[in-house]
């Protein structure tokens, strides 16, 4: 089985216990569950749940709080002998502020305008996130500010992901009802994304892949 066929299946398996009715037609605000409406010992249940789905499927993960994000960012970039990344549009400058002042490393800015060979050239990309999956261990993306477009996400070899607890949802239904539809959406979990030679994209993907994600706990 090979990484996209395993996440597939484990989106399946995520959808396994919603109803048909509910797939196509989307709950009532007053039946959907808010974020807010989560207990500090649920999140961190689910923080937890999540953590060890990830790191099954072979990715990292660290707890940390927001002001340790750019001391944090920059000794997981220096350990992996990264020296250039791409940083999204709307990604905090800060994150990546004491790693870039280093010489010899380079900070690039994604645009659609970005070359090709400048974007298949990067070491690592390092994004912020739309949503996350405990039970599945699935991150998702939608192209907001500080996640990017889809092809520097996926060329990298290396993937460092913030995910605030906040941001993670239980369930897959759970957190498609927090997505907005309208925008595209990219679902990835595992460290790994094979090239599938007949696809177009095949000179983009990278195999085997890291997957570092940076859990943000709320500061106490």
């Amino acid at each position: 089985m090979n990484p996209r066929e395993d996440l597939l299946r484990r989106l399946l398996e995520a959808l396994h216990d919603l109803p048909d009715d509910e797939r196509l037609v989307p709950m009532s605000r007053a039946h959907q569950r808010h974020p807010s409406d989560t207990t500090s010992g649920d999140r961190t249940a689910l923080a937890d749940l999540f953590s060890d789905r990830v790191k099954h499927y072979g990715g990292q993960v660290y707890h940390l709080i927001e002001p340790d994000i750019p001391n944090m960012v920059c000794d997981i970039l220096a350990t992996h002998g990264v020296e250039s990344v791409v940083a999204p549009q709307g990604l905090p400058e800060y994150w990546l502020s004491r790693w870039s002042s280093a010489t010899g490393h380079r900070v690039i800015d994604d645009s659609p305008f970005l070359p090709q060979e400048e974007l298949s050239g990067a070491d690592a990309v390092v994004t912020t996130c739309a949503a996350a999956v405990a039970d599945a261990g699935i991150i998702v993306l939608d192209g907001s500010a500080g996640q990017g477009r889809r092809a520097p996400t996926l060329a990298p070899e290396c993937h460092v992901c913030v995910v605030r607890v906040e941001q993670i949802g239980a369930t897959l239904p759970e957190v498609i009802d927090r997505l907005e539809h309208r925008r595209p959406i990219t679902w990835f979990g595992g460290p790994a994304a094979t090239a599938d030679p007949r696809s177009e994209q095949a000179d983009v993907l990278t195999a085997p892949r890291k997957l570092i994600v940076l859990i943000i706990d709320p500061a106490v």
